[in-house]
């Protein structure tokens, strides 16, 4: 899978079928960090879903690509808002809306869409 990180808040993802992950970055002043990562989490949990569905009508997916942007928010400090391109060219127009509503069965998807209770524990030992 290629992950590339095109602006501070904006990734670019391909070849999701490799076995091996590779990270770029447009210039050195940018850093594949936590919140890249975690939105390139959705990214590759979204292509899982697409890949599924892609079986039972035969379409090939080894030219889907994705390009996922984000923003922040404050109080709390956190991602507010997530857009994802998704650009498949096998893909036949009548199918477009139905790829758009399975795109959102993804776990990520489900779990941003949710609260989530994080238990978090410190040990000293």
């Amino acid at each position: 899978m290629q992950i590339h990180l095109i602006e501070e808040t904006k990734i670019q993802m391909s070849d999701f079928e490799e076995d091996v992950i590779e990270i770029s970055v447009e210039t050195e002043a940018h850093y594949f960090g936590a919140m890249p990562m975690f939105v390139a989490s959705l990214g590759r949990c979204t292509f899982a879903v697409l890949e599924s569905y892609s079986m039972r009508l035969d379409l090939p997916v080894h030219d889907i690509t994705m390009e996922l942007s984000w923003e922040y928010g404050s109080k709390p400090t956190r991602i507010s808002d997530i857009e994802m391109d998704i650009s498949w060219p096998e893909l036949p127009d009548k199918r477009v809306k139905a790829v758009e509503r399975a795109a959102h069965l993804c776990t990520i998807h489900n779990t941003i869409n949710q609260c989530v209770d994080i238990v978090t524990k410190v040990n000293a030992e």
